[in-house]
């Protein structure tokens, strides 16, 4: 048993992985979205992942198949457990096993196949220590990063803010909160990164709802101008540009309740669009913004 190639003892490895990691996947992605009473379950799916493995790698002729089963075993199931988590997939409803996600098989399954091979590989003959110590980290390390998933991705959105290039400047509306966030990368119909903001007032017996909408782009994005006079059309009807002392746009449309402003703010092109909003008062606004730090912005998305 020894004696096998590297080549079959991965192949025979994937190939268990592929059989104990379809029952344990499917569980895991029946229980996602669900209140799980006590322990019970995810042992159970351990030692079934357990079971399944050791008895794939004795049949299998597997080196070291008892260590073998008992690694892989615990690596599906912290990666499938990972991959829950960390890769969402949608869920159709599904008459054999209730709401199972349609890509479990390509998605989940990974987590078996990848296990075990990576166990298989490990202890082969002659026992690297280093291959070892990579089984035991990867498995674990992608189970720790699931359990810390939201801490993670609001790290990279805080770093993704931080060296956007765009300033990070908004304006403090009075009556109005700042509801959502997003950050648009340059792109081929952006040429510049750009911030987008959106501010709500809560509608009251005396005024209707309204929401004024902040676009901040990097000074290179252009002038007020240009910008104000580069869309002459808003389904179908026809747009009008004012200018204003300071360098502010003001755009309108006829029949419309919407006014854009075109200005600059520092080292910034910055463009607000209201609903329902005098101009005067959104023209009032530009005045208001202030530097914000990337992590205000971040806890808004």
């Amino acid at each position: 048993m020894q004696d096998l190639p590297t080549k079959a003892v991965l192949g025979r490895a994937a190939l268990i992985g592929l059989v104990t990691g379809i029952p344990t996947a499917i569980i895991w992605a029946d229980m996602q979205g669900e209140e799980l009473d006590g322990t019970v379950l995810p042992v159970a799916m351990f030692l079934l992942a357990i079971i399944l493995g050791t008895v794939g790698t004795r049949l299998a002729g597997l080196p070291r198949w008892g260590v073998v089963g008992l690694a892989g075993g615990s690596a599906t199931w912290l990666l499938i457990g990972a991959l829950a988590v960390l890769v969402p997939v949608p869920v159709p409803e599904s008459d054999l096993f209730g709401p199972l996600p349609a890509l479990v098989a390509p998605v989940y399954v990974v987590g078996g196949v990848v296990g075990f091979a990576l166990s298989a590989w490990s202890f082969m003959v002659p026992l690297r220590w280093w291959a070892v110590a990579l089984a035991v980290v990867v498995p674990l390390g992608s189970w720790g990063a699931a359990q810390y998933k939201p801490q993670i991705l609001a790290w990279f959105e805080l770093r993704s803010f931080e060296r956007s290039g765009v300033p990070l400047i908004a304006p403090a509306i009075q009556g109005y909160r700042l509801v959502h966030v997003d950050l648009n990368a340059a792109g081929q119909r952006e040429p510049e990164p750009s911030t987008w903001l959106e501010y709500w007032r809560d509608a009251t017996p005396n005024r209707g709802f309204s929401e004024i909408q902040v676009t901040v782009w990097p000074a290179a994005a252009g002038n007020p101008r240009d910008s104000c006079l580069a869309v002459t059309e808003d389904f179908g009807v026809p747009l009008r540009c004012k200018s204003l002392p300071g360098d502010r746009w003001v755009r309108t449309g006829a029949g419309s309740s919407w006014v854009t402003v075109f200005a600059r703010s520092g080292d910034a092109l910055v463009m607000l669009n209201g609903s329902s909003i005098a101009e005067a008062d959104l023209v009032a606004a530009l005045s208001t913004f202030r530097p914000i730090s990337a992590v205000e912005l971040a806890m808004v998305t």
